[in-house]
């Protein structure tokens, strides 16, 4: 930002910048990182829940000997086959939403676009919800902690 009355750096010989000079500099270049870092750990996300999705978990014979143990409380058996069945399907489902929100929004943070995205992103990266979520937390603090910042808020298109 110039403060007004002051002349421009001596790069544009006192004028102004070009106006095609990719306004934001200073956003784009302080969202940059953790723009990427949420793209790479929302797709990351997304990954692990199709492996998830395809058959990423336990093994059938295990899960079947644990149930048909006598010594097994009889009360946890169902929560067992929920979670075994459909409840790890809804679970994937979810995490790869988020990721894929995280991943999007990175993009976006990057391009300086879609303000509110951006801040779900961040919101949502915060949250320990997803497969990376000791990585992403801090990253989403630091992301908040930036497009807060009233210049770098301004540079949103």
């Amino acid at each position: 930002m110039n403060p007004p009355g002051q002349p421009f750096p001596s790069q544009f010989n006192g004028a102004p910048p070009p106006s095609g000079s990719g306004g934001g500099g200073g956003a784009r270049e302080a969202l940059n990182v953790p723009g990427i870092l949420f793209l790479v750990f929302g797709s990351l996300t997304v990954l692990f829940g199709l492996f998830g999705l395809v058959g990423g978990g336990g093994d059938p014979a295990q899960l079947d000997k644990m149930l048909n143990d006598p010594n097994f409380p009889a009360a946890m058996k169902g929560g067992i086959r929920f979670m075994a069945g459909p409840g790890s399907k809804l679970i994937n489902l979810l995490g790869m939403a988020i990721g894929g929100v995280i991943a999007f929004g990175g993009l976006q943070m990057r391009q300086l676009k879609n303000y509110s995205v951006v801040m779900a992103a961040s919101v949502l990266a915060c949250l320990p919800c997803g497969s990376c979520c000791c990585v992403t937390m801090p990253i989403g603090i630091w992301a908040l902690t930036l497009i807060f910042k009233p210049e770098i808020k301004s540079s949103f298109s």
